[in-house]
């Protein structure tokens, strides 16, 4: 048990290693910055090489950088709102994204202060020197550590911001708040990777790819449990399907297929009760296609769209099969519409699913965002004495 637990690894005792990464790039940061001083240009060549002496290359670059900014910071407020709904339930959340508004803003204003009080290059060395050793200090705290889900939304803003000053001074000069907030961005994004070169699982997905699939795992089981609690509850008659391979067997077709709408909806029912008449079905079970029919040939008309209805059927059996493409059924609300007489979700009646299952002998559910397929199969010996609607 006492080597078990010596050989779980712990962040904080790492070995110094990982500060390799994060230095290695920030000494090559610096090195392409000595080479910009080693060569003096002038206004105009700066300018050239930064594409805004051509109005054409200078209208794209803004446009473009305001798109990335734009992009940014969407994925920045989907990101926070997930941490937002997070910090209802653990104050925890809150208070890292408190801490990490703290560092970016601090860090700003620290920027701020010295681009305007000192030369370029001594600007850039005081602010990073100051930003960066806090960071390196602080990296091994376990609230520091705790930000690492923090910053990489911030990473998002910050880019975001920079990228839409960049691109708003086509028609406004804003580098005297560009220059600093890039600052702020390389200090973002060096805290991230002083933090994220600790985790490898981070940097490699794990933990995203492990999330995801116990996402699907839980996600396969509750179907599963919904599909057996809908065969339980309806005696067999309520099959949920995952793929059209789940659907029962095709019977011969009786004609083609009928395009549903309300117009043509007297048209389905005549059709149908036609072929239960052909096939010898009593006045009973032609009341049942009648009624089985109408219901789910209303339900593909209101709540889906481009609906189709097809009877197929052989010497005893009446298969309707109705195939809508509307947004499908919701698997939280499909308890209720199949089994709560008088449950709608669109305002109609609400009948619909009650009747099919009192109806048919069977009632087959294919159904996803893409559209619904519902099959019907009517045996007039086994029509269901009994409701099974609660």
């Amino acid at each position: 048990m006492s080597s078990a637990v010596q050989s779980a690894p712990n962040p904080s005792r790492r070995s110094g290693m990982p500060w390799v990464i994060p230095l290695l790039l920030l000494g090559v940061a610096y090195s392409l910055l000595w080479l910009t001083l080693t060569r003096q240009l002038s206004h105009n060549e700066i300018m050239q090489r930064c594409v805004l002496v051509n109005p054409n290359l200078a209208r794209i670059w803004s446009v473009g950088h305001i798109e990335i900014g734009l992009a940014y910071a969407g994925v920045f407020a989907s990101m926070t709102y997930h941490i937002v709904r997070a910090a209802a339930s653990d104050t925890t959340h809150r208070r890292d994204l408190l801490y990490g508004a703290v560092y970016v803003i601090a860090s700003f204003l620290l920027d701020f202060f010295c681009v305007y009080h000192f030369q370029p290059f001594v600007a850039l060395l005081v602010g990073d020197a100051i930003v960066m050793t806090f960071t390196l200090v602080v990296s091994r705290q376990v609230w520091f550590q705790r930000l690492l889900g923090i910053f990489v939304p911030f990473i998002f803003f910050s880019c975001a911001v920079g990228h839409f000053l960049e691109g708003v001074s086509y028609w406004k000069l804003t580098y005297p708040l560009n220059v600093p907030w890039t600052m702020v961005t390389a200090d973002v994004g060096f805290a991230v990777l002083v933090n994220a070169s600790r985790f490898p699982a981070f940097i490699k997905g794990q933990d995203i790819t492990d999330g995801l699939a116990g996402m699907r795992e839980d996600a396969a089981a509750k179907h599963q449990f919904l599909r057996d609690m809908l065969l339980s509850a309806t005696r067999n008659r309520l099959n949920l399907c995952d793929t059209l391979d789940d659907l029962p067997r095709p019977l011969p077709l009786v004609e083609p297929p009928i395009s549903l709408s309300r117009e043509t909806l007297a048209h389905a029912r005549r059709r149908a009760v036609e072929a239960g008449r052909d096939r010898r079905f009593s006045d009973e079970a032609l009341d049942a296609v009648q009624t089985a029919v109408g219901e789910a040939a209303m339900n593909a008309i209101v709540h889906g769209s481009d609906g189709e209805l097809t009877l197929r059927a052989d010497s005893s059996t009446l298969q309707i099969w109705v195939v809508d493409h509307g947004e499908g059924v919701r698997l939280s609300q499909l308890p209720r519409t199949a089994l709560a007489q008088g449950y709608s979700t669109a305002g109609a009646e609400g009948q619909g699913f009650s009747l099919m299952l009192n109806m048919a002998s069977r009632l087959d559910l294919l159904t996803s965002r893409s559209g619904t397929t519902i099959v019907l199969t009517i045996q007039p010996a086994q029509v269901p004495a009994e409701p099974v609607a609660v």
